[in-house]
């Protein structure tokens, strides 16, 4: 398999990682909880409100974009960049669809109120499509940039710094962890992408 092959089925296999996480931890609840026809309310919530599920699917993404972003160079980078921000808007597309239908399900498709406080209570639900979205723009905004490898390690840090934020700040409030977790993940994407903007030389 190629180098390029092989960077690609990675980097969709961590694509799918957050989606698969919460499915397996979801269905491993409810069957400790004794499987019914509806899925229960605590489930829903306990999946959507548990940091280590959005952290673990957060990163997932990140890595996979970095794994994309460097199977590719020269010409090709700018329209993988575009390629890649459009997945991101369908990914968290599909994200929030999957979060209504389950938060509705959970809520036996008939109590809209209840289904709605659930949808804002469990907030990385709402948090992590939000994020996806902003990815998503953040990378087609630098399309014309090339690579500096000391600002994508600087890059590649503050984003691994996102798990920290959110186990060790959210502890004291929830709204400082996202917010700082948040504020990492821009700067290191800003980093990441970054250009050096240093002329090449032509020998």
């Amino acid at each position: 398999m190629s180098k390029r092959g092989y960077s690609g089925d990675l980097s969709a296999l961590l694509y799918l990682a957050p989606f698969a996480v919460s499915g397996v931890y979801a269905i491993y609840l409810w069957a400790k909880a004794g499987v019914s026809l509806y899925l229960p309310q605590s489930v829903y919530l306990e999946v959507t409100r548990d940091p280590y599920v959005f952290v673990i699917g957060t990163v997932a993404v990140i890595l996979g974009l970095i794994v994309d972003e460097t199977s590719v160079g020269g010409p090709e980078r700018k329209a993988k960049l575009e390629s890649l921000g459009d997945n991101l808007q369908k990914m968290a597309l599909a994200s929030l669809v999957l979060a209504l239908v389950s938060v509705w399900y959970a809520n036996q498709f008939t109590h809209i109120s209840s289904a709605a406080n659930d949808l804002i209570v469990g907030r990385y639900a709402l948090v992590f499509p939000a994020m996806m979205y902003l990815l998503s723009y953040l990378i087609t905004a630098k399309l014309d940039l090339g690579p500096a490898r000391n600002r994508k390690i600087l890059g590649i840090l503050a984003m691994l710094l996102v798990p920290v934020a959110v186990y060790e700040l959210a502890r004291r409030s929830a709204a400082l962890g996202l917010g700082a977790a948040f504020l990492l993940v821009l700067v290191g994407l800003a980093l990441f992408f970054m250009n050096s903007k240093k002329p090449v030389s032509k020998e």
